[in-house]
């Protein structure tokens, strides 16, 4: 399944700096002029390897934004489910509110990695199947969120937690992808007071349930 957007993967050396050199200049090109103006050919141009060979990986160009996408939700899980692990040693739930300011910084630092993201996620939005993996991909990560709190407080109502971790996970990446295009000010601000409605809502469920 993680492949299966790819005709081939890549095994050799070669071809596999051929293949990262695509999705680099992919990037690079859906950032500077938009996924809808670039061709396969000028990313094969650009990447100065031979169309065939381009197609050789990525059957589409869209099959290349997938890739960009699994690359980048990787990466949150990985560093998400180590901040987690933390979390859980720690054995706290007013911890989360740390958790939360990782979170936030997290997904707003790899999506301010590349200006391509703010063109991957129109493509993804754009895209049934894309868009699926991408629903799915929340509620893994909402998933994660709810094991560790249920494993700090096993007696904790799993169905609000669950809910509370969709609100908290949802909220990070959705707002988060919304200020990509705004100024740098602007979207500090903004940042700054999803981080606090965040903790406001984590902090009124943990004490209901406290109360509960």
């Amino acid at each position: 399944m993680m492949h299966a957007h790819l005709k081939r993967v890549p095994r050799q050396e070669r071809s596999q700096l051929r293949f990262e050199t695509v999705v680099n200049v992919s990037l690079r090109l859906f950032g500077d002029n938009g996924y809808e103006a670039v061709s396969m050919r000028e990313i094969a141009r650009e990447a100065e390897i031979p169309i065939a060979s381009v197609y050789q990986y990525f059957p589409t160009k869209q099959a290349i934004v997938k890739e960009i996408w699994l690359r980048y939700s990787q990466t949150v899980q990985q560093e998400l489910g180590g901040d987690l692990m933390r979390f859980v040693e720690n054995g706290r739930l007013e911890g989360g509110e740390q958790l939360i300011d990782r979170m936030v910084d997290l997904i707003t630092e790899l999506q301010l990695s590349s200006p391509a993201y703010v063109e991957v996620w129109g493509c993804i939005a754009a895209t049934p199947e894309l868009r699926i993996l991408n629903d799915q991909d929340t509620l893994n990560l909402a998933e994660m969120v709810t094991e560790a709190i249920m494993t700090i407080r096993p007696t904790a109502d799993r169905d609000r937690m669950q809910g509370l971790s969709l609100m908290l996970t949802e909220s990070a990446s959705a707002i988060t992808k919304l200020t990509l295009a705004l100024p740098e000010e602007q979207r500090n601000r903004i940042v700054r007071q999803l981080k606090e409605s965040m903790k406001v809502l984590y902090k009124a469920t943990i004490e209901a349930f406290a109360k509960g």
